[in-house]
């Protein structure tokens, strides 16, 4: 369970000092810090689950979401996030893993999204169509569809199969959100060589 600093002082409100506690608790393993003032339970939560209490309002995106779809084969070292309003890009380590959390227009923010449900926890994370979307207006731009072509399946490794399977009338309405030149191609490229199929 996830809990704040302000929660724990609550709970131990009869100690003399309530933050010593807090930190004798954390020191023997049984809170997990995840960032300053907030603590998870149990530290056999899966680590995606905790990621939107880091930083919100964020939602599960980019190379995790790729790889939770079967879209990239890698092993994905980070949890990736998509976060508003932060200007820079942030990451935080601790326990349960590292978090990445990278900023993308606020236009497209709230477009796209799905839940992950699992006990108590709730995230958020990116459809598919969304994270390849939010994936390409963060990696280098290309200039024009053979080059958009080699960066999605060459250099980033993204299954064909799987990429077929999206819903390219939804990709391309959010893909019309970002105002990038990777994302004005991948509408081209979808209207000669997706739509048809």
């Amino acid at each position: 369970m996830i809990v704040t600093i302000s929660m724990l002082k609550e709970k131990y409100h009869n100690y003399a000092n309530p933050l010593d506690k807090v930190k004798r608790d954390a020191d023997r393993g049984i809170l997990f810090r995840l960032t300053k003032g907030i603590c998870e339970t149990e530290k056999s939560t899966s680590p995606c689950l905790l990621a939107s209490s880091i930083i919100s309002p964020s939602y599960l995106s980019f190379d995790w979401a790729l790889s939770y779809y079967g879209l990239i084969l890698e092993k994905v070292v980070s949890i990736t996030s998509a976060t508003l309003g932060n200007r820079k890009n942030k990451t935080f380590e601790n326990y349960f893993g590292r978090y990445e959390y990278i900023d993308i227009p606020a236009k497209a923010f709230p477009e796209g999204l799905t839940y992950l449900e699992s006990g108590e926890y709730i995230v958020k994370i990116a459809t598919k169509e969304k994270a390849i979307c939010d994936s390409l207006c963060k990696w280098r731009v290309v200039r024009s569809m053979k080059e958009l072509k080699e960066l999605l399946f060459v250099d980033k490794r993204i299954d064909e199969d799987e990429f077929a399977t999206c819903d390219f009338k939804l990709m391309k309405r959010l893909a019309s959100l970002y105002s990038k030149t990777n994302l004005k191609l991948l509408i081209k490229l979808i209207g000669k060589e997706y739509e048809n199929e």
